[in-house]
């Protein structure tokens, strides 16, 4: 299985470089799809993950074949390896680098527990809503590409036992099945609404 849409070229010279000075020390992102997952290198000096996946239709990386023991560590970018261009629409999660929070930025909205299922996966985790909201509505009114889960747990439905947690999962809105609230009386369930074709 592929992230790449079909027709989208992965040859290195139609991924653009990344503006500015041309990155060497990269930053290892998890890529998930469907029964697959991807160790990518991104330049992320120039701004945060999330923010260039809910802004740019298609981002450049760099593919990686081996599986690092430190994921949080920056890497250096090889002589053999080339930019390529991903759809980013076509994961179901992304997973940033782990990195030490900075206090003084941390969001300091109330904390709410959502479950997404997202083909095979179930993610759990907490969403920073203002007072008053719930998430699941909170999450779908935002109307972004993807959304930030705090202390994250991935589960696959096809996997008898696997589990794996993390700070933070970025979840393509645009791809979930369902959504809803944990641990309210009333809990808020949303489902996703069904694509629509765009017009010809």
């Amino acid at each position: 299985m592929s992230f790449w849409s079909r027709g989208r070229s992965k040859d290195a010279e139609d991924a653009p470089i990344p503006a500015g000075p041309i990155p060497t020390r990269l930053a290892v992102v998890e890529l998930w799809a469907s029964g697959q997952r991807t160790l990518v290198g991104m330049d992320l000096s120039q701004g945060r993950l999330i923010d260039l996946v809910n802004q740019d239709d298609a981002i450049s990386v760099v593919l990686l074949d081996d599986r690092l023991e430190d994921l949080s560590e920056l890497i250096e970018m090889r002589a053999d390896q080339a930019w390529t261009s991903l759809d980013v629409e076509d994961p179901l999660l992304i997973v940033p680098p782990p990195q030490a929070t900075n206090p003084q930025r941390r969001l300091h909205r109330p904390r709410q527990p959502v479950e997404i299922l997202a083909g095979r996966f179930v993610i759990s985790g907490m969403v920073h809503v203002p007072p008053g909201a719930q998430a699941a509505g909170f999450l779908f009114r935002q109307n972004v590409r993807y959304a930030a889960i705090t202390r994250a747990v991935v589960r696959d439905t096809e996997l008898d036992g696997f589990e794996q947690r993390a700070d933070v999962v970025l979840v393509n809105m645009h791809r979930i099945d369902s959504i809803h609230d944990v641990g309210l009386d009333q809990a808020e369930t949303a489902v996703a609404p069904e694509p629509v074709a765009p017009s010809a």
